[in-house]
C-alpha cells in the first residue's frame, strides 16, 4: 500500500517539476508565447507559479530572463515531495532480512 501511494507522490512530483522546468527554460530563452506547447504549458504550471510570483522580480540579461518565481516554485515543490516521501518511509512498513536487520 504505502508503496504505491510512495510511486503516485513520485509521479505526481515529478510532472509538476517538468512543467516547471519546461516553464523555466521557455522563459528563459524567451520562446514564442503563441506556440501551441508553450501556452499549454505556461498555462498548466500557471496556477503552481501563482503563489510565488512577485516574490522577486524577473532578472533579464541581453536576450535571456530568469524567472525566479519559477525557480522558487521548483524548489518548493521538491522540498515538499521529498518531505512527503520521508513522511512515508517512516510510516510505512518495515522489512528484515533473515538476520534481523532492517533492509
Amino acid at each position: 500500500m504505502f508503496g504505491v501511494i510512495r510511486m503516485l507522490v513520485n509521479i505526481v512530483f515529478g510532472v509538476i517539476e517538468l512543467l516547471l522546468t519546461l516553464r523555466f527554460i521557455f522563459k528563459f530563452f524567451v520562446v514564442n508565447a503563441g506556440t501551441p506547447f508553450v501556452a499549454w504549458t505556461y498555462g498548466a504550471s500557471a496556477s503552481l507559479v501563482s503563489p510565488f510570483a512577485r516574490i522577486l522580480p524577473d532578472l533579464k540579461l541581453g536576450g535571456f530572463v530568469i524567472d525566479f518565481s519559477t525557480l522558487v516554485a521548483l524548489v518548493v515543490f521538491a522540498l515538499v515531495g521529498g518531505l512527503i516521501l520521508q513522511v512515508f518511509s517512516y510510516v510505512g512498513p518495515r522489512y528484515y532480512n533473515r538476520d534481523g536487520y532492517e533492509q
